[in-house]
């Protein structure tokens, strides 16, 4: 498959996860991709993984000197998707009387305004039928208890790229929202809770498990490689949002 030859792909968390499943995938499909974040030793990590050449970029989209260094870095481009968030994200999933708003804070200021100021940074150097995938989450439309900071944040991000879609048209913008997957971010709970987890959302669902990164990683490709789908949050969530 070849659909993403020639073109330049930038995967901001691209070092695990979600983000290290699309860098593979466009890989597949002929790209040349650059992964982007904040720890130079996970990004050598995971371009040994990917095993095809995949350039890396420290970028810390905390840090608006990083980000400008980013800009001048990428001459050009086709797809940005930014999958990073701050690891403070997760400790914001609690209720409205135990939240930190420090840690909120912190949240919005990776996830919502180091993505906008990066994709302020690299406006000009998109691709006219480039794309720019943005990450959210289902707490933005489905009532989660413990997550109203986490649905104010992703709820942002969505609004935005909204407008994005038509102030940087033709350059598409999109939001994929992905349900519970698989991935590194829950090594730190003990691992029969995180087990126990995974079973009870699977046994919630109606595809009856729970998400894998290659599961977000073919949506980011339809998103990349369809240039009729702009503006949209593209749910991969197993049917979550069906309550």
């Amino acid at each position: 498959m070849t659909v993403l030859a020639g073109k330049h792909v930038v995967v901001v968390g691209g070092a695990s996860g979600m983000g290290e499943a699309i860098a593979r995938k466009a890989l597949e499909a002929g790209a040349r991709v650059t992964i982007a974040g904040s720890s130079q030793a996970r990004l050598a990590a995971a371009a040994k993984r990917l095993g095809t050449g995949a350039a890396t970029l420290v970028l810390d989209l905390a840090d608006a000197g990083s980000i400008a260094a980013a800009g001048r870095a990428i001459p050009a481009l086709d797809h940005l998707l930014i999958t990073a968030q701050s690891r403070a994200a997760v400790q914001t999933i609690r209720p409205l009387a135990e939240l930190d708003f420090d840690l909120l804070r912190q949240a919005f200021e990776v996830k919502l305004f180091g993505a906008l100021r990066l994709v302020r940074e690299l406006a000009g150097a998109l691709a006219r039928d480039g794309s720019i995938t943005f990450f959210s989450g289902g707490a933005s439309r489905r009532i989660i208890p413990g997550h109203v900071g986490l649905a104010a944040v992703n709820a942002a991000i969505e609004a935005a790229a909204r407008q994005l879609a038509r102030e940087l048209a033709p350059v598409r913008v999109n939001v994929i929202s992905p349900g519970l997957v698989r991935t590194g971010a829950y090594d730190a709970m003990p691992e029969a809770q995180r087990e126990a987890m995974f079973a009870a959302r699977a046994r919630a669902l109606p595809v009856g498990r729970v998400g894998e990164p290659e599961d977000i990683a073919l949506a980011a490709l339809h998103l990349m490689t369809n240039g009729y789908v702009s503006g949209a949050v593209q749910d991969v969530d197993g049917g979550g949002l069906l309550g």
